[in-house]
Order: structure tokens, then C-alpha cells, then sequence
């Protein structure tokens, strides 16, 4: 485990070259001493001016702006915990959350003034650019294994916890992304994730190892292929890189070096798209989850290897598929997937959730994905265990009907969905988003399927959107499709 804070990593950058480009957008560019003073008076400010103390949490609402990571590294710089809020919840939800975590003080960006207003009403608020101001007050050292950030979890859905991750797990984490991705201080990262999410994953090894981030508000076709002129690398999800391909010019995005993608399942079929249209334009997968950050990761020679997988374990981390009471099970079978980590979060808040219910007695975090390694040692993930759809007694992993309705030439992306079935229990449905031009009917997606499929993978409905609901950081959303179903508001063909 590291003995380095964050803290300490970046000052090491900073000092390295404080006039080298860290943070640039819309013609403003911040050097790496520019964003050390100005997080160090928002840190001072924190303890001088609004009374805080090291260790206070502290919540970040806002879309991407440059004010928004001064702020973050000043919180950390203070000595306070950072919590970064998903900025496309109610506003009610996230002063739930800011209460769940007991945060003293919400520092407030880029955001409309009723959700501020509301939040205002349930814990105190300042605005990021009120707490910059001149200020001489000390900071206090940041020990590496102080805590450092609140990452919340079940953003959209279920009841809300938050993972407690320490400047050495975090730092830890960057330092494993940063030796097996291409990271480097020649690097302009695009940055249009959101930064409640991303700033783990990306924002940090970008800077720890002394690269620039462009900053995008958010992701815009137009916005990221004009950005791709000058960026070398960004990082996205499935979702997105689909919409970059239908939507934008291919010689631009051929100007990146490298790309990096997470958070949900690459489909092989995208993947070789990708490779067709931009083949001088490496691409790298890693695995991970808000409570262990660092599980798998896929260079561009595994994925070629195996496109379905995402990659073999990192260095630092011990994966295995387990079966219900925590065995290992063969190669090629299903189970569990669990991670040892020194990536691993500190615990959850609120205080008092049960250890048993997150992790095995051995201390590995269990992911909630089900998975199984292939005969090279490669993890394949087949889908999450909330997610596996359990028909006349029967599992259905998504994951094979997504794979199979992918083949057909017609279709760009598909989900699967289980839904209520009187006689079943549970019957899939198939759901797919079409390429640009082609023709399909549901009955025609349908009837690929089903001839496809064993007999009880078949899904028994299907339908045609013209794109996937997606959550916050423009992941599919798989409960929004489920909602829309049983709310009656997509229309669904059966099978006769």
C-alpha cells in the first residue's frame, strides 16, 4: 500500500513543473502552480473562513467546469473528505445523501438555482467561487491513510451508501491505471464524463502523472469531435463511443492516440466497429466498481485476444468466481466475481452496514457481477447478479441474448430485460437500438433470437428504441427499459 496522500502526489507533479498545462477549457488554461494555489486558498478558506476541521466531509454539486477539481483538491488539501454528488438526481435526493454522510458544507458549481435552493434548505452551502478568495491560513499535512473521498452509490435506485475511500486506496488505485494504460505528461485528456464519477478513474492518473484534462461541460457530438483536434485521449463508455461512431467525423477521432473505456460491457461487435473505422487508435478496458476501483484491465492485445472479456486481473489484485457459499468454481463456469485489492474501499457509511453482506470471510469484495474466466485466465462478465433473470427456475444471463441479438447486421446495441411472467416467473425480452439506415422489425429481431437460443434463453418479446435510456455518466440504463416496459410506455412484440 502506498504512503503517499494525494496531497503529496500532486505536489510532486506540481513541483516538477508548475508551468506546464494541467487544466484547460474554453480558452482558459490553469498550469499545475495555478491549480495548487488556487485549491490551496479554497482549502484555506474551508478552515479559516467557514470553521471547518480535517477530517469534516464536504459535498461537490456541479457539472464539469475547472472550479469544479479546484474545489476537489482543495477539500483534500484541507484535510476534509470529499463527496462528490451525481449532479442529475432530485435535488431532494441529493441532500438525502449529503445528510446520509453527514457533510457539514456543500460547495455548489455549474448547477440550476432551484436544486441549490432546495439543497440550501437541508445543509449549508457555498458557492465554489465564494470560498477562493486570498487567505494565508495554514493547511495541515494529509496522511496517507486519512479518508479522502465519499463515492455514492445506487445513484438512481435502491437505498443510497457511501463508499469510503482513504488517500492510499485512491492513490493506490491511480498508480495501477497509471502503469497499465498509457498515461503520460504528453497526454491532453478529454474530459466529459461527469466528474462525480470519473475523477477516480481518469481526472487523477491524467494529473498525477502530469498531463493535461480538457474539460467539456458534458458530452456533445459536435463538442468532443471539435475537442478530438487537440486531445490525445478520452475516456467513455459503450454507449458513447456507439454515438461517436454513427455521429462524427472519423478523421478527427483518428487523430487520438489511445482511448480507455469502463463501466459496463464492451459488445465485441462495437469493438471490431472501432477497430475497422479508427485502427491506428488504441483501445484499453479495465474493470472496476465504486467500492474497489482496480479489478481487471484489457490492453489492445487482449482485446484482440478476447473481445468478449475485460482483461486479466491487475497486478495488484486477486479475482476468482465463486458459487452461493463462496467456493471457487471451474474454468468456463459462472459464479460470483470477487476481488482482493489494496484498491478496496474502507468500509460504507452509514456506519454499521454488516461486513458479511459486501465481502467473504477471506476479506474479498464481492462485485455483484456474475463472470468466469476462459481457458487463458481472461474474465468474461455475463451480467450482474440482480440483473440474471430466473425463468421456470432456469438462470438467463442477459448477457447471451445481448450477444447473440448483436450479430444480426441490423442492429448497432441490444440489452435484455427480464420481466414478471405468471407462468415463468420471469420471461426475457429483447431490446435493441438499430445502425444508422437499417431496416428491422421487432418480429424479424425476434425471430433471430429465438432460432439462436436454447429453448429457455429465447426471449419471448421485443422492441425497437431509437436509444437506450441512459444514466449519468451515459451508462444504459437497464431500470429505465425496465420501467418503460411495465409502465406500458414501450411497446412490446411477442412471440406467437
Amino acid at each position: 500500500m502506498t504512503r503517499e496522500s494525494l496531497v503529496d502526489a500532486l505536489l510532486r507533479i506540481v513541483t516538477a513543473g508548475p508551468d506546464r498545462p494541467a487544466i484547460q477549457a474554453g480558452g482558459t488554461i490553469w498550469s499545475y502552480g495555478d491549480l495548487w494555489d488556487r485549491s490551496g486558498r479554497i482549502g484555506a478558506s474551508l478552515l479559516d473562513r467557514l470553521g471547518l476541521r480535517p477530517g469534516d466531509r464536504v459535498g461537490i454539486l456541479g457539472h464539469n467546469d475547472p472550479a469544479y477539481l479546484g474545489a476537489y483538491f482543495g477539500i483534500l488539501r484541507a484535510g476534509c473528505v470529499a463527496v462528490p454528488l451525481n449532479q442529475f438526481l432530485l435535488a431532494a435526493e441529493l441532500a438525502d445523501q449529503l445528510e446520509l454522510v453527514g457533510a457539514r458544507l456543500c460547495l455548489v458549481g455549474r448547477i440550476d438555482e432551484a436544486t441549490a435552493g432546495i439543497v440550501a434548505g437541508r445543509v449549508p452551502t457555498v458557492a465554489i467561487g465564494d470560498v477562493a478568495g486570498a487567505t494565508d491560513a495554514p493547511l495541515p499535512p494529509v496522511e496517507a491513510h486519512a479518508d479522502a473521498t465519499i463515492l455514492l452509490t445506487s445513484g438512481t435506485t435502491g437505498t443510497p451508501k457511501g463508499a469510503v475511500q482513504t488517500h492510499a486506496t485512491m492513490r493506490y488505485a491511480a498508480a495501477e491505471l497509471e502503469r497499465a494504460l498509457p498515461f503520460s505528461a504528453d497526454d491532453v485528456m478529454l474530459a466529459f464524463l461527469p466528474f462525480f464519477a470519473a475523477i477516480p478513474e481518469q481526472i487523477l492518473p491524467t494529473l498525477l502523472t502530469g498531463g493535461a484534462v480538457e474539460v467539456l461541460p458534458r458530452f456533445e457530438l459536435a463538442a468532443v469531435e471539435e475537442a478530438c483536434t487537440r486531445a490525445t485521449t478520452f475516456d467513455a463508455v459503450p454507449t458513447l463511443m456507439a454515438r461517436l461512431l454513427d455521429g462524427v467525423d472519423h478523421a478527427r477521432l483518428g487523430r487520438l492516440s489511445w482511448l480507455m473505456f469502463a463501466s459496463e460491457p464492451m459488445p465485441p461487435s462495437l469493438l471490431f466497429r472501432w477497430w475497422e473505422a479508427l485502427p491506428a487508435v488504441r483501445t484499453y478496458e479495465f474493470y472496476g466498481m465504486t467500492e474497489m476501483l482496480t479489478i481487471t484491465v484489457a490492453t489492445p492485445e487482449t482485446l484482440h485476444e478476447a473481445p468478449d472479456s475485460v482483461g486479466l486481473p491487475f497486478p495488484g489484485s486477486t479475482v476468482s468466481v465463486v458459487d452461493a457459499e463462496g467456493r471457487s468454481v471451474p474454468v468456463g463456469e459462472s459464479g460470483e466475481v470477487v476481488c482482493e485489492s489494496p484498491a478496496r474501499m474502507r468500509g460504507y457509511l452509514p456506519e454499521g452496514i454488516d461486513p458479511g453482506t459486501w465481502s467473504l470471510p477471506s476479506g474479498a469484495m464481492r462485485t455483484g457481477d456474475l463472470g468466469r474466466f476462459d481457458e487463458h485466465g481472461h474474465l468474461v462478465l455475463t451480467g450482474r447478479i440482480k440483473d440474471l433473470i430466473i425463468s421456470g427456475g432456469m438462470n438467463i444471463a442477459p448477457t447471451e441474448i445481448e450477444a447473440v441479438a448483436a450479430t444480426h447486421p441490423a442492429v448497432a446495441s441490444a440489452m435484455a430485460i427480464g420481466i414478471p411472467d405468471a407462468r415463468w416467473g420471469e420471461t426475457p425480452i429483447v431490446i435493441a437500438v438499430l445502425k444508422r439506415g437499417a431496416s428491422l422489425t421487432p418480429a424479424e429481431l425476434l425471430a433471430y433470437c429465438r432460432e439462436r437460443l436454447a429453448s429457455y434463453k429465447r426471449p419471448t418479446g421485443a422492441a425497437l428504441v431509437d436509444r437506450f435510456p441512459m444514466t449519468g455518466i451515459g451508462k444504459s440504463s437497464k431500470a429505465a427499459l425496465r420501467d418503460g416496459i411495465l409502465n406500458g410506455d414501450l411497446e412490446i412484440v411477442h412471440a406467437g
